[in-house]
C-alpha cells in the first residue's frame, strides 16, 4: 500500500478540520510530535513570527519564515505535520503562549501615507489593527510631502512607515534621500523579507495594484510585527 505524502497528510487534516470546525484536537495528536512548553516569549518581536490561527498549515505560513527564530502561536492551535517538518528544516522553535499583553506594549506605531493613490488601504489597516497594531494614517497628493511626513515620524525610532502608492520609484527615491530611512519596496513575501532583512528597513513602499490582497497581508503584517530593525552595522556608516 503506498505511503501517503506528507503534503497529502497536510491536505486530508486541513480539509478534515474545516468541516469540523476545528472542533477537535484529537484528529491531529497522533501526528504532532512534542513542542515547547507554553510560555510568553520575550518581546521585541524581530525573529518572531506570529500566527493567530487555530490550525496552522504550510499556507498560512508561506513565506514567512525567512529569518525567524520562533514560531510563535495561540495554545491551544492545532499544529499541521508539514508545518513541523518546515519548522525542524528551517531551525525554527515552535513557541505556544498567549504574548497578547507584552506584545500589544512592544509593537511599534505604524504610520500609512497614501501617496496619490485612489486605493483605500482601509483593508490593510483593519488587518495591522486586528494584530495589535496602533496604525495612523493620513494622505497626501504630493510624493514629497508624503515622505517627508514618514521620515519626520520614523525618524525617534519608534514608528515603522508604510508608503501606499502607485508612484512607487518616487517614493523609494524620496525616502530614501532622508537621512536614517532605509525604504524597501513590497514585492513577493519571500523577497521582501529578504530586502526588510538586509537593510534594517524601516519603511514599505507598497503598490496596491501589485499583487493578491493575500500576498500584501502577509507583506504588511510581516514587516509591521517584525518591530524596529537595527541597521546592519557593515551598513551604518552609509545608511544611518
Amino acid at each position: 500500500m503506498a505511503t501517503a505524502s506528507t503534503e497529502e497528510i497536510e491536505r486530508i487534516v486541513r480539509e478534515v478540520m474545516a468541516q469540523l470546525g476545528v472542533a477537535s484536537h484529537s484528529a491531529i495528536a497522533s501526528v504532532e510530535p512534542p513542542t515547547a512548553p507554553s510560555v510568553a516569549p520575550q518581546l521585541p518581536s524581530a525573529g518572531n513570527v506570529f500566527v493567530d490561527l487555530r490550525l496552522v498549515t504550510l499556507e498560512s505560513i508561506a513565506g514567512r519564515l525567512q529569518g525567524a527564530k520562533q514560531l510563535l502561536v495561540p495554545p491551544g492551535a492545532l499544529i499541521t505535520p508539514a508545518v513541523h517538518d518546515e519548522l525542524r528544516r528551517k531551525g525554527v522553535t515552535l513557541v505556544r503562549g498567549s504574548a497578547a499583553a507584552s506584545k500589544q506594549k512592544e509593537l511599534p506605531r505604524v504610520l500609512l501615507v497614501v501617496g496619490r493613490t485612489r486605493h483605500d488601504p482601509a483593508l490593510a489597516v483593519q488587518m495591522l489593527g486586528q494584530e495589535g497594531l496602533d496604525v495612523q494614517t493620513e494622505s497626501s497628493d504630493c510624493m514629497i510631502a508624503s515622505t517627508d511626513k514618514l521620515a519626520a515620524a520614523i525618524a525617534p525610532g519608534e514608528t515603522l512607515g508604510v508608503l501606499w502608492t502607485r508612484h512607487t520609484a518616487a517614493g523609494l527615491c524620496l525616502a530614501n534621500r532622508h537621512v536614517g530611512i532605509r525604504a524597501v519596496l513590497a514585492t513577493s513575501v519571500p523577497a521582501t523579507a529578504t530586502a526588510v532583512s538586509a537593510v534594517g528597513a524601516n519603511l514599505l513602499v507598497v503598490d496596491p495594484t501589485i499583487g493578491t490582497a493575500y500576498e500584501k497581508k502577509q507583506v504588511l503584517r510581516d514587516f509591521c510585527l517584525g518591530g524596529i530593525r537595527e541597521c546592519p552595522q557593515a551598513l551604518k556608516e552609509r545608511l544611518t
